[in-house]
């Protein structure tokens, strides 16, 4: 190469090797300084995409794992309140087990009825006064169904295009929550259940006389029944026994009744007496509509997996069952009788709420173990994407700073090339 003096061909060598050199001792200097190894888009583009996607993750993760805690609050607020209500029901059953001796007069089963009475108006006020949060009924809202979000994301389901495993699960759901098998008597049984539920619902909550034959002919086949469906009511022979029967619905039982039936009439139109017992509308291009289904279980209150969003989980508690008009007076000795059944019953339905809200509990803190292990995995997932091997930044940047000194030794002596040449002139 021949010696010039406008261009420098080594200093300008030189310069670019030192500045590569500067990147590299800059690049080192920022992931040690901060610890990441991705500080922007221009390190690593699609890792940062990534991990920017497995930050929304593990946030929304957090703030599922807090809504599942609010819901383990939310139960144990409720299921502490009925700790007081069975203590009060087992009160009144000893005052009507008093009550009801024959050594007691007219007097005393009024005087012992008295505190029976404010003892029912302190269940009335526990039911209505137990809130959570911004002072919503806790016990309305629980009777109800409380969605809990417990997932990061949301998956709602498009009941318009299930394929055919998925609708044939949604159809089982609907026909287990109406008490029947898929079979060949599939469409008979559902017509059955249907005018059942007809007889039911047709009935206004509290007191009306029903048709016992539409009900199985039997006061104890139609309790059954009921007890089956999930309406809380109780079945009495009517004025005419064995002809006619008196329900008595709880708070609820007949809307409970009507959407059950409507849930009916609904299978009933997809619901064939052939060998599965099963009929699915039409397949369409994007596969089987069960939109309607859908409605009328959503309405019911029966969830089925295909249709259901699996990051919310729906908590209801049966919670119409703690009225308590059907506990009466005890100033009577026929009355302390029944007030001891309908006591006796009523600590059983509060036994059974307490067990689901229990069951709840347990579910919701499965919930918080599982949502916490995924959150640690994909957070240790992130940091494989951005965290920095500060071991190899530190050692890279002990390269570049040898490097860097050697560059400017490099560069000085280059840049004297010039006044060398000139040696030549003189």
């Amino acid at each position: 190469m021949a010696m010039s003096i406008n261009t420098n061909f080594a200093s300008m060598n030189a310069q670019r090797n030192l500045q590569t050199t500067q990147g590299s001792l800059n690049g080192s200097l920022e992931r040690l300084s901060t610890g990441l190894r991705i500080n922007s888009a221009k390190d690593d583009a699609a890792g940062m995409q990534i991990a920017n996607r497995m930050t929304s993750q593990v946030n929304g993760l957090k703030v599922a794992q807090r809504n599942a805690n609010d819901g383990i609050s939310m139960s144990q607020t409720a299921e502490g309140s009925l700790q007081e209500f069975t203590n009060i029901l087992q009160r009144q059953r000893d005052l009507a087990v008093q009550s009801k001796n024959g050594t007691n007069s007219d007097s005393d089963r009024t005087a012992l009825n008295k505190e029976f009475q404010a003892l029912s108006k302190e269940l009335d006020r526990i039911v209505d006064t137990t809130t959570f949060g911004k002072g919503e009924k806790l016990f309305d809202k629980l009777n109800t169904g409380v969605d809990f979000q417990v997932g990061a994301d949301v998956d709602p389901k498009d009941g318009t295009k299930l394929s055919l495993s998925d609708a044939t699960t949604v159809m089982t759901d609907a026909l287990a929550a109406l008490g029947v098998t898929p079979s060949a008597t599939a469409l008979t049984d559902v017509t059955a259940v249907e005018t059942k539920l007809a007889a039911v619902s047709a009935l206004a909550d509290g007191t009306k006389s029903g048709d016992l034959t539409a009900l199985g002919g039997d006061v104890a086949v139609a309790q059954q029944f009921l007890d089956d469906m999930g309406i809380e009511g109780t079945v009495e022979e009517g004025g005419t026994p064995g002809t006619n029967v008196t329900i008595t619905l709880a708070t609820g039982g007949k809307q409970a009744a009507t959407d059950l039936e409507a849930l009916a009439t609904t299978a009933k139109t997809t619901t064939e007496d052939a060998g599965t017992g099963i009929k699915l509308p039409a397949v369409g291009a994007d596969g089987y509509d069960m939109s309607a289904m859908a409605t009328a279980m959503k309405a019911a209150g029966v969830s089925s997996l295909p249709i259901s969003d699996p990051n919310v989980i729906n908590v209801k508690v049966d919670s119409a069952s703690l009225d308590t008009a059907a506990l009466g007076k005890i100033d009577t000795m026929a009355g302390s009788e029944t007030a001891i059944q309908e006591i006796d019953k009523m600590i059983d339905n509060v036994g059974s709420v307490r067990a689901d809200l229990g069951a709840t509990q347990n579910r919701f803190a499965s919930t918080i173990n599982n949502l916490g292990n995924i959150a640690e995995n994909m957070s240790v997932a992130k940091g494989r994407i951005m965290d920095a091997d500060i071991a190899a930044e530190s050692a890279n940047m002990t390269k570049q700073n040898t490097m860097m000194q050697a560059g400017i030794t490099v560069l000085s002596q280059a840049n004297q090339m010039p006044s060398m040449v000139s040696q030549l002139l003189r």
